[in-house]
């Protein structure tokens, strides 16, 4: 009897001994409490995700955060400024992202093979290595690891994981900062958080000066953005470049004139008289299987085209995605390519 007793124990020490996966409380400063899931090793939480592999938080490269179990996670206990506060806001924000191209955009992880990529976060630029960084923003109060920055950042790992990779002229960078912002917004929509209610706008819970957000996806002009696509967007700034793509997502997603409380938002000139959005994941949709068609040389023409086969692709040609998708770029000055499908 006291050697089956003595085998048990050892039995049941062995299993405590073993990593597992356990889901515990994080106190974000931009989430609030919230669940997330981390590794319980011995008496330790390692936060390392083992769901989604290759999701994790560190504050020193690359080991990923360990701490003692019985201690709270983020500012209940730590306040706005700490970096383990961010990492309770990050990986609960990466953590819906994953969930959110899985259940509305059909993609495997962040990179679509399954996998994803660890986090640091820092008070100072740091050292490269091959992480996503979430720097302390000089300009504002907090890290920038709210829900739509977490998905913008992560978004620029899900672009350069599609077809073609990143590009590297500054329209092409510009297409991939706005879709680096269409991922945040549907992050954001996606985990529907009342401690950070969805909306279009950016970096809204930075505090930087003045109380901006860092950018506005229904109307890219009150950033000081192009809006509409003209002779100026090989030229501008890869943030301000972005303009036209996340105009015309807002557009596809909601419409000129959604009400409810959504913002309107402009037509360009030359464009229809009004556009009738197909809805939030929908555009998700049409935008993620457009992003199959990428090249490294893609200019906002090709995102058009790619984006019509796209909407035909999903939905058929005489699905309103079709029209809708056309009449967007319409609004925001992208004109017709010869190739597109018609609807």
């Amino acid at each position: 009897m006291n050697i089956a007793i003595h085998a048990a124990a050892a039995v049941m020490t062995a299993m405590s001994l073993t990593p597992a996966p356990v889901r515990v409380p994080a106190y974000g400063y931009h989430n609030g409490t919230v669940m997330i899931d981390v590794t319980l090793s011995r008496a330790y939480h390692i936060l390392a995700d083992p769901l989604r592999p290759g999701i994790s938080c560190a504050l020193h490269y690359p080991d990923p955060v360990k701490m003692p179990s019985d201690v709270p996670i983020g500012s209940g206990l730590w306040g706005r400024y700490s970096n383990l506060t961010a990492c309770g806001d990050l990986l609960y924000g990466v953590q819906r992202m994953w969930d959110m191209l899985r259940d509305w955009l059909g993609r495997d992880g962040i990179d679509g093979a399954g996998g994803g990529v660890p986090a640091r976060v820092e008070w100072n630029p740091p050292a490269p290595a091959p992480v996503v960084d979430f720097v302390f923003h000089p300009g504002g109060q907090n890290f920038p690891t709210e829900l739509d920055l977490v998905g913008h950042e992560y978004g620029h790992v899900v672009y350069r994981t599609t077809p073609g990779g990143a590009g590297d002229d500054n329209e092409t960078r510009g297409i991939g900062e706005g879709a680096a912002d269409i991922f945040g917004t549907l992050t954001e929509w996606y985990a529907n958080n009342a401690a950070d209610p969805p909306d279009y706008v950016i970096g809204e819970r930075l505090e930087l000066p003045g109380g901006l957000p860092l950018r506005h996806t229904f109307d890219p002009g009150l950033d000081g953005h192009p809006a509409c696509y003209g002779a100026q967007i090989p030229g501008a700034e890869a943030h301000a470049a972005s303009g036209p793509l996340r105009h015309w997502f807002y557009l596809l997603a909601e419409g000129d004139q959604p009400g409810g409380g959504k913002p309107p938002s402009p037509i360009c000139a030359g464009g229809p008289a009004s556009v009738s959005g197909i809805g939030l994941v929908k555009a998700g949709r049409v935008f993620m299987e457009s992003l199959q068609r990428k090249t490294s040389t893609w200019r906002y023409a090709d995102v058009r085209a790619a984006s019509v086969a796209a909407a035909v692709d999903l939905y058929g040609p005489a699905d309103p995605a079709c029209v809708t998708v056309k009449a967007a770029w319409d609004a925001v000055s992208v004109p017709p390519e010869p190739a597109e499908p018609a609807c």
